[in-house]
């Protein structure tokens, strides 16, 4: 047992052990860029954080390689089970852009950073989205809403160069090569069914 921080405190944790069960809980995940010192916390002291967490009926997940940490639901059906981690709910263009950002990171090895432009991934998104003529600014204004998404839950983060932005390694993690694959088939579909139906569109105005 930890010793005490105030008066009556019956804690069993220190008080790095505190801080850090508060960023895990906090979430979305713990760097090892961005809070060295609390991943170290992690890292060191996973036995005594994942018994804390279990009474949450949540699980301790801790990537040394990559340099992140984050905790997941427990998939065990419990009576009176409530989640409390926090989910990001996603829109079709959210799994579009996540799906890219997973491919950049792939194509690096997992001790390397993975920077990417802004502009790189807007226009790997443009397929996806309903054919408008010309004019982008609709196609851009939702692929910003996203892009702000990704930031907003530090998936990618800004680097010293406007524009570029540095990807989360927790993709390499939590989309495994196989959900990848299976979603990836999906979209092909799809992008091939809005292909055809834009050819026809063509071929009935001419």
């Amino acid at each position: 047992m930890s010793e005490p921080l105030y008066p009556d405190d019956t804690g069993t944790l220190t008080a790095p052990q505190r801080r850090a069960f508060q960023e895990l809980l906090r979430g979305p995940f713990v760097s090892s860029l961005k809070a060295p010192e609390i991943f170290a916390t992690v890292s060191d002291s996973r036995k005594e954080l994942a018994s804390q967490l279990d009474n949450l009926f949540l699980d301790l997940v801790v990537d040394d390689q990559a340099g992140v940490a984050y905790t997941r639901a427990r998939e065990t059906d419990v009576p009176e089970q409530r989640s409390i981690v926090r989910t990001m709910s996603l829109t079709f263009m959210d799994t579009v852009v996540l799906l890219w950002l997973r491919h950049e990171l792939v194509k690096t090895s997992p001790n390397e950073r993975t920077v990417v432009d802004e502009d790189d991934a807007y226009e790997a998104t443009v397929p996806y989205q309903p054919s408008r003529g010309t004019d982008h600014t609709a196609q851009r204004k939702q692929f910003t809403a996203t892009w702000n998404k990704m930031k907003n839950n530090s998936i990618v983060n800004e680097t010293p160069v406007a524009g570029r932005f540095e990807v989360s390694p927790l993709l390499r993690i939590v989309f495994s090569a196989e959900h990848v694959a299976q979603v990836e088939r999906s979209y092909q579909d799809f992008l091939a069914e809005h292909t055809a139906e834009s050819s026809q569109e063509e071929d009935d105005r001419v």
